[in-house]
């Protein structure tokens, strides 16, 4: 038996292949256009960056990396700060660590997500806002009760 890696092993195990960051970065950058109004699509958003739209969803599912001075030009596209794809890590983080998905993220890349928090912020009462935020816990702790009720 060979003591030698095969390339795809080399490869996993090189510092430029991609890893938590870039799927941290991923999960931004999908969040993000997904939120602009109008929103934005992989192919739009690929045109405007001169990529196809396949990289893009490479960048998105973080497959491949995104250089600085990518995340620059979609920050510009996006209309945002290139600080948002770094709001939200820990510090001292290493690559072969994983990253928690913020709340937020994990919330505007959920099916409804969006959808929901546009509503919400859209509301006037502050009342009214912790009325849903109640109602919407009630749900979440009667599905997990019910889905405990049906397992096995």
């Amino acid at each position: 038996m060979s003591n030698r890696k095969t390339s795809k092993q080399a490869i996993k195990n090189t510092s430029r292949s991609p890893g938590s960051l870039d799927v941290h970065f991923g999960e931004k950058l999908r969040a993000r256009r997904m939120m602009v109004v109008p929103k934005v699509t992989q192919a739009q958003l690929a045109d405007k960056l001169g990529v196809t739209f396949q990289q893009v969803q490479k960048y998105e599912k973080g497959a491949n990396r995104l250089s600085a001075a990518m995340m620059v030009r979609i920050a510009e596209v996006l209309k945002v700060d290139v600080q948002y794809f770094f709001d939200g890590l820990p510090t001292g983080v290493r690559n072969n660590r994983e990253i928690k998905t913020p709340v937020l993220v994990e919330m505007s890349l959920a099916a409804h997500g969006p959808r929901l928090m546009n509503a919400f912020l859209k509301m006037k009462s502050d009342k009214l806002r912790g009325t849903i935020a109640d109602l919407a816990q009630a749900l979440a702790q009667a599905g997990v009760t019910l889905e405990r009720r049906r397992s096995p």
